[in-house]
């Protein structure tokens, strides 16, 4: 099942695009160049960058994924994964429980 977090973290194109991108995310659909920011699974990595054709895979799709940020390209994603380094960073003044503080602060 694909949750969204409380506060999921848009670039400007994907906050334009968002209830297409939901629509397409949802039903498969291909996208090219999108880009999800995930929690990461493993327990120890803080996010995945996952492309979007990931999600046409229909098994893929029905697991479970905390979707945190979408990008329109890596380089994109990239970017908003700093963002929220540093939006950790000037809240806590440390680096430190980086995936603690995300799932309390951004997913609830």
């Amino acid at each position: 099942m694909i949750r969204y977090s409380k506060k999921l973290y848009l670039t400007k194109q994907t906050e334009k695009e968002l209830s297409e991108i939901k629509i397409k995310l949802f039903t498969g659909a291909g996208m090219i160049g999108i880009c999800f920011i995930l929690l990461s699974e493993n327990g120890v990595d803080v996010f995945d960058i996952v492309p979007a054709e990931m999600f046409k895979q229909r098994r893929f799709r029905r697991l479970d994924h905390t979707i945190i940020g979408i990008a329109e390209s890596r380089r994109a994603a990239f970017s908003l994964v700093k963002d929220i380094i540093m939006e950790h960073f000037e809240v806590t003044g440390s680096y430190f429980e980086l995936r603690k503080d995300i799932e309390e602060r951004i997913l609830g």
